[in-house]
């Protein structure tokens, strides 16, 4: 499985926003997320393991529940953006990135490393010993203020999980799996604001990031 710190997105600055109704999906599952031990680990075994950068750049997983399934992933905002520059330098976001477009798009830029990691997890999962039947996954984010706010969730089969070709994981593949999924309205809306700012901005700079209209998604918002 490819590493954290693979360059991916060396034609566009930011990739675009994901929220598992229609949104691209990146490509690469991102390293060092605990497929390194999976094969030989037994559920509930973690599903990111010590040795991963993305501790230090703010993401930590927990089993809410183990039966049924639940997994909860979490981005601490704060410490994430104070480690921008390091994401920026590993080659995860483009130079394009800037301090600027960091404090304008947070939501955006959160997302779009939920949407590069969750491919990870999903697999480490479920190529455990004794995985369970299904799993649901909840990715939600920590505030400057502490306080949580929900992003997205969704659940997976192993049944659905086994078609896919992990080995060759294919533009869009993740969402052909995803059952139920659920977009924050409130967050939705930041991503939304934020792809467009993001545009904007980058298009002032000359540089095409081809994003998607945020207005064409469509998708499952929670009440």
């Amino acid at each position: 499985m490819p590493s954290l710190t693979r360059p991916i997105h060396s034609e566009c600055p930011v990739p675009p926003r994901w929220t598992l109704h229609g949104a691209v999906l990146a490509l690469t599952l991102m390293g060092g997320m605990g497929a390194a031990h999976a094969a030989s680990a037994t559920y509930p075994a973690p599903i990111m393991g010590t040795e991963t950068t993305a501790h230090a750049w703010g993401i930590e997983t927990r089993f809410a529940q183990t039966a049924p399934c639940v997994v909860e992933m979490t981005i601490n905002q704060s410490t994430f953006m104070a480690h921008m520059p390091e994401m920026i330098q590993a080659g995860l976001f483009n130079t394009q990135v800037t301090p600027a477009l960091q404090k304008q798009a947070p939501h955006y830029l959160m997302n779009t490393l939920q949407m590069d990691v969750t491919p990870g997890f999903v697999h480490t999962l479920f190529t455990q010993r004794d995985a369970p039947a299904r799993c649901h996954f909840a990715w939600s984010y920590t505030d400057l203020n502490g306080t949580r706010h929900p992003m997205v969730n969704f659940d997976v089969t192993r049944q659905a999980h086994d078609r896919i070709d992990w080995a060759h994981l294919r533009f869009g593949d993740m969402m052909t799996i995803a059952q139920n999924p659920v977009v924050d309205r409130e967050f939705d809306a930041q991503v939304n604001q934020e792809t467009i700012d993001v545009t904007i901005a980058l298009s002032k700079s000359g540089i095409s990031a081809d994003l998607p209209s945020p207005t064409t998604t469509a998708r499952t918002h929670s009440p």
